[in-house]
């Protein structure tokens, strides 16, 4: 009884498992299209939004964002396009996203692209100015995903149905037996001396599902959170930024007061900036998408330039910065090891006191380089200690808003180190002060 039943079941799972391999292929290259093309989409109305809103100074701020942006006037002359290598002399006026979002506000095309001679998609949106914001993005490398990964797909589904062969007949037998054995002229066989049902060997497997759910029920309470502070940490600036502007709109602010206006709008705009960037790098690491683009490079320079950077920060509040530890040269990505230090260096010099101190010391501690940043500031109380890391936790949420803390540097800084197969530690007393020590692996690949 029990081998035709596990030959059923298996010969069920078997099937299950190699229709699921093929399916997944087939959606793979199209769902990845399809969230590279929302990305893109995503990306430039914001920064239409941005531009829009003037919270950019100059077309040049756009260069960083990623993805190549161009701006094209109303007849087709590009003004700025983010990719070195593009021929500003040619009219986009004949490009179907163009023409689209003149006539419709928003347009959008896959083509082969000239300038990449690759399959790439186009999205574009008219500017208040009745210029045009358009954003590129290749697709050539999403196709080419699926036949690559085809090896690794064959192999897991192969080792899959091997291993579920065997433990379908395992566990097939094992729950099989007690229905063979029983009597069912007794029914005291259907339990024990205490009277317990049979199948005690199914709790584990409930057990375990249960585990499972309560680790799910957590993922998406911690998603739930991280929604709602989202919600909020844009919610704010953006009140203050539509009520100033609608005082400045009706004429209730004096001429005088206009550039004190201005300002607080700027400065929340800025804010915004901050933290839909921050929240962007975030999502890149959640979805895997940060490049390794691993160099060999000293660190104990680029520290260098990290101090050389906040420096004027540094002085405003009279902190002094010293750099301390020995050249090291390491292999790993410098933009994100810069951004680290900045991030801990900077938030040494927020949470300082009057006249305090930050010492940055580099060194070699085995397969890891170190990077410890001291300061003599306030320091952190023992109960927010665990959970400064998480996204938008504020040990002191006044203190850190008033300083313009997004809640977010602690967070990267720690996915980060995780990019370079290192980790962070954290000891720190309330009134002394605080280090963090960030551990990279020296050669990273």
């Amino acid at each position: 009884m029990h081998r035709r039943i596990f030959r059923n079941f298996a010969a069920l799972i078997m099937l299950c498992v190699v229709g699921l391999a093929v399916l997944f292929s087939i959606l793979f290259m199209r769902a990845a299209q399809a969230r590279e093309m929302e990305s893109v989409r995503d990306k430039a109305r914001l920064i239409a939004g941005m531009l829009n809103s003037g919270a950019f100074e100059s077309y040049d701020a756009l260069a960083g964002s990623g993805t190549r942006v161009t701006v094209i006037d109303q007849r087709g002359r590009p003004l700025f396009d983010s990719y070195a290598g593009a021929d500003l002399a040619v009219n986009r006026s004949d490009r179907a996203e163009f023409t689209q979002a003149i006539a419709y506000g928003s347009g959008e095309a896959v083509r082969n692209s000239a300038t990449f001679g690759a399959s790439t998609f186009y999205y574009a949106i008219r500017l208040d100015s009745g210029s045009v914001l358009r954003l590129s993005r290749t697709l050539g490398s999403l196709r080419a995903a699926v036949p690559a990964m085809l090896p690794d797909i064959v192999i897991i589904t192969t080792a899959i149905i091997v291993l579920a062969y065997f433990l379908t007949y395992r566990l097939t037998k094992r729950i099989i037996k007690p229905l063979v054995e029983v009597d069912f002229e007794n029914t005291q066989t259907f339990t024990d001396a205490s009277g317990e049902a049979l199948y005690e060997e199914l709790w584990p497997y409930i057990n375990k599902i249960f585990h499972q759910k309560l680790d799910i029920d957590n993922q998406l309470t911690h998603r739930r959170e991280f929604s709602a502070n989202v919600s909020h940490e844009l919610k704010t600036p953006l009140t203050t930024i539509s009520a100033l502007s609608e005082m400045m709109a009706s004429g209730m602010v004096k001429d005088d007061d206009v550039r004190d206006f201005a300002g607080k709008i700027s400065s929340r705009a800025k804010r915004l900036i901050n933290i839909i960037d921050d929240i962007i790098r975030l999502s890149e690491f959640d979805e895997r998408k940060v490049e390794k683009d691993f160099t060999a490079f000293d660190i104990y320079e680029l520290a260098k330039t990290v101090i050389a950077a906040l420096q004027e920060k540094a002085a405003e509040k009279a902190v002094s910065i010293e750099l301390t530890g020995q050249p090291l040269t390491i292999k790993a990505n410098s933009r994100l090891v810069d951004e680290l230090m900045y991030n801990l260096v900077e938030n040494s010099i927020k949470y300082n006191k009057e006249g305090g101190n930050v010492t940055i010391n580099i060194c070699e501690e085995g397969e890891w380089c170190k990077i410890s940043v001291e300061d003599t500031g306030i320091g952190i109380a023992k109960e927010h200690q665990g959970r400064v890391f998480e996204r938008f936790y504020r040990a002191d949420n006044s203190r850190s808003k008033k300083t313009g803390g997004t809640g977010l540097g602690l967070s990267i800084v720690k996915h980060i180190a995780e990019h370079h197969g290192g980790h962070v530690e954290l000891d720190s007393a309330e009134g002394v002060g605080t280090a963090v020590a960030c551990y990279l692996s020296i050669q990273c690949s």
